[in-house]
């Protein structure tokens, strides 16, 4: 049985980098128990979601991201939110999306909410962008991290790079190596980290430790739906509080399923009036 994934966070002190480990395999088993893509739709599905998840270290307590990639060529809706604590949720339309698409033309919103009374948005434009530097220009542009993701061929696993300012540090650092020469310099610790393909917490934070990484900690990532019975009947409420003759026309219930999680609900005219 695999174990719940994480994101472990290291710190390289002489040089000045972070390291953030995502150990995915369980998401990604849960993603194909969600939705059951096939071929190179699922594919991208899971590069996406490996690649993005890190992104979870930079959220502060009790803040929760949204980030939506409206892809026009090809045509593709992609969403994931999550939160601080690693609560997931994803969807990817159409439903029956299979490409792994070489390049993008489109948009990208990032939606920030937390403690800020508005919440923070920013947008990134897509043009005929390599998709391996999506995901890389939102650490870059929207976070403005100095970060460059790593995603695992033969794991579901990915790793994070970001080179920290000097401000951040409280010893010495080589400022004089890019975070290009340092991901070519520990090139062969990372593929043999995703090697290991453990999902053991002991086995993981030592053998980073044993290479000289200072271990910070970690936090589980998965797959969680905040959708209810509550929140689809006021979805409906709004939307037909005028139209319940046309909603329950043939049957005096109708099912609603979630979008991102496949639970279905089972409706009724008076819930709905709530009688």
């Amino acid at each position: 049985m695999l174990a719940t994934s994480r994101l472990y966070s290291f710190l390289d002190h002489k040089s000045g980098v972070n390291l953030n480990f995502l150990e995915g395999q369980k998401l990604i088993h849960d993603l194909v128990l969600l939705h059951p893509k096939q071929g190179n739709g699922f594919a991208y599905f899971r590069d996406t979601l490996l690649g993005l998840m890190p992104i979870i270290f930079f959220l502060k307590p009790g803040e929760s991201l949204g980030i939506y990639i409206d892809s026009e060529e090809p045509y593709f809706r992609l969403k994931i939110e999550t939160n601080s604590v690693g609560q997931t949720r994803t969807l990817l339309l159409p439903e029956e999306f299979n490409l792994f698409p070489n390049r993008l033309t489109g948009k990208i919103r990032i939606t920030k909410t937390g403690h800020h009374a508005v919440p923070y948005t920013s947008m990134l434009e897509l043009k005929d962008l390599d998709t391996r530097e999506v995901i890389n220009q939102i650490f870059n542009e929207s976070y403005q991290t100095n970060s460059e993701v790593i995603v695992a061929n033969q794991s579901d696993q990915s790793l994070m790079v970001t080179k920290l300012p000097p401000l951040n540090i409280n010893v010495q650092v080589d400022e004089t190596e890019s975070r290009k020469q340092y991901i070519k310099k520990n090139e062969l610790f990372f593929q043999e980290v995703f090697s290991m393909a453990s999902d053991d917490i002991e086995k993981i934070v030592k053998r980073f430790e044993d290479e000289g990484y200072s271990y910070l900690g970690s936090r589980q990532v998965d797959f969680f739906c905040p959708c209810s019975m509550d929140r689809m009947v006021l979805n409906l409420r709004g939307l037909y509080s005028q139209d319940l003759d046309e909603l329950f026309s043939e049957t005096g219930s109708v099912e609603i399923k979630c979008d991102y999680c496949h639970k279905a609900y089972n409706i009724t005219r008076a819930d709905v009036q709530g009688s």
